[in-house]
């Protein structure tokens, strides 16, 4: 790569740094009940897209090989959403928009770690915050296998 992409490069590294440390730091602030609607709208989202675009976001970094512009495409899904005034919907697709960044991208696995750390405190909050939001809206989230860990970004690695 020649002067220029690595300058493209380390300023999109560092822009992405930046927006996924902005986003540990407000799952930080988050009690468990938060964390688990997140963590529950997440879950869904990963079964959604596995079933309509045979995407496997448990394995960020092979998933990002057979589909090679995945980021973008989950960042249209966010827009999208967040253009019909749903951002407690796009908050799920964040989740997986920072996971395959960081499987991706050395200098953001640590913060990817920490995401998915902060994200482990609302598991056992999932089935009850679902629970709330189908309540609420009458959509019944899919949250089997919630408590599973993207394919390198287990907060504790061995």
């Amino acid at each position: 790569m020649g002067w220029l992409g690595n300058k493209v490069l380390g300023w999109s590294t560092n822009v992405q740094k930046r927006e996924l440390a902005e986003f540990v730091a407000r799952l930080r602030a988050m009690d468990g009940s938060e964390l688990g609607m997140v963590v529950a709208c997440a879950t869904n989202h990963r079964h959604l897209v596995a079933k309509t675009r045979g995407w496997n976001l448990l394995e960020p970094a092979l998933c990002e090989m057979q589909e090679p512009a995945l980021a973008l495409k989950i960042g249209q899904l966010i827009k999208d959403l967040q253009a019909k005034n749903r951002p407690e919907l796009a908050v799920g697709f964040f989740v997986w928009l920072h996971s395959v960044r960081a499987a991706n991208n050395p200098d953001l696995r640590q913060l990817g770690r920490d995401m998915w750390n902060e994200l482990g405190r609302g598991f056992k909050h999932v089935e009850d915050s679902a629970e709330g939001f189908e309540t609420v809206t009458g959509f019944e989230f899919n949250t089997a296998g919630y408590d599973a860990y993207p394919a390198g970004l287990t907060p504790s690695p061995v």
